[in-house]
């Protein structure tokens, strides 16, 4: 698929687990949080009362822990209500579709190819930083510098993680394990089926061709990248984290490929299933954008800013386990020994450049079709 037709996969893809959320957040004490993280304007709808701001945000556990974490404080800074749209693909569609002054939502969600599409075809409204979000010079550099944020702001993301079956000779701990002969003699591994760059990026750090994952850009290193990727024992092909437990259940995989913000809280559920989290590692990241036509640009970009509060990133970050974007905020102690909080280590992590790896997609995606059609 190019990466147009990956705002098209997906359809269907769920990252529902049997524990959608395992902690609770602000509750009752919303009214008692307005006052510590009050300080945004307020905006009223033309009849005089509280307007309504749509948001897309990505299907599952994250709409959930979106919902718990982010309404109590938005509606609490802002004279607004917070409209949540969920979904994962044909966001793109939906706003090619509406009238050029009607969009379907003013904000969205957008990781890699759906940021780079949406900004190149001229779908998101350049993001005022100057005149309403200057959170973000909260932001570390690093996360500014992966890809233009002139039409979305690096807000949250989340590194990719190794699962492996307990029962194997050895853990499972980096991605050239994946092809050693611990994971080869295995029943085999399991790798998300709608994003085919997320394997690709961990097959690449796992590829000693070049540093990180730059075997994707570089054209010279292709060829490895795509021997080490078809050299993974692939039984199982996943939309959904679902789909990844059922497979171990199954006796289908002995290993997988997933995400952590899926899965950190659901390993208890899986005593026979451990995860490792290797210091080379890839990932992927939202870039937030204000939606091409709204009239709600500046209430948009205001809530884009509140993201970039490392206060609201901090209370955001008790409920889901996600990587976030500015220096000043502060992870749970569980969460703290997993995820970046320096450039430095942030850098350890290949997130997608979709710039550069769009000559090359159609090519990758005709690979990962001839592999799940074997």
């Amino acid at each position: 698929m190019s990466g147009n037709g990956l705002d098209n996969t997906g359809e269907n893809r769920d990252t529902r687990h049997s524990s959608a959320s395992r902690r609770a957040f602000l509750g009752a004490a919303g009214t008692a949080g307005a006052s510590a993280l009050a300080g945004c304007t307020g905006m009223l709808g033309g009849s005089g009362g509280p307007t309504t701001l749509r948001v897309t945000v990505w299907s599952g556990n994250y709409v959930e822990r979106f919902e718990e974490a982010i309404r109590p404080i938005f509606e609490s800074r802002f004279d607004a209500e917070l409209e949540l749209v969920s979904g994962w693909n044909s966001l793109l569609a939906k706003i090619k579709s509406a009238p050029a002054d009607d969009p379907p939502f003013d904000v969205t969600v957008a990781c890699e190819p759906i940021y780079y599409n949406g900004r190149t075809q001229d779908l998101f409204e350049e993001l005022r930083y100057e005149d309403h979000i200057p959170n973000i010079d909260n932001v570390i550099q690093h996360y500014k510098d992966i890809r233009p944020h002139s039409h979305g702001a690096p807000v949250d993301g989340a590194p990719l993680s190794i699962l492996y079956d307990t029962d194997l000779d050895e853990p499972v701990e980096t991605w050239s394990d994946f092809t050693d002969s611990v994971v080869q003699q295995s029943d085999g591994v399991g790798v998300d089926s709608g994003f085919w760059i997320y394997p690709l990026l961990a097959a690449g750090v796992g590829t000693d061709a070049a540093p990180g994952a730059q075997e994707l850009y570089e054209e010279q290193h292709h060829d490895a990248l795509v021997d080490t990727i078809e050299a993974w024992p692939v039984e199982g092909w996943a939309s959904s984290g679902t789909d990844i437990w059922q497979q171990f259940q199954n006796g289908i995989i002995d290993a997988a490929q997933w995400y952590f913000d899926q899965v950190y809280y659901d390993m208890e559920d899986h005593p026979n299933v451990e995860f490792s989290m290797p210091e080379q590692n890839a990932g992927w990241m939202n870039n937030w954008a204000v939606v091409r036509g709204t009239d709600k640009r500046q209430l948009g970009e205001e809530f884009i800013n509140m993201l970039l509060d490392p206060e609201v990133q901090s209370k955001w970050a008790e409920d889901h386990p996600l990587f976030f974007t500015t220096s000043d905020m502060s992870y749970p102690d569980d969460l703290a020994q997993y995820l970046p909080t320096t450039a430095e280590e942030a850098q350890q992590w290949s997130i997608p450049q979709w710039e550069e790896v769009a000559p090359y997609s159609a090519k990758f995606s005709d690979k990962f079709k001839q592999m799940k059609n074997q």
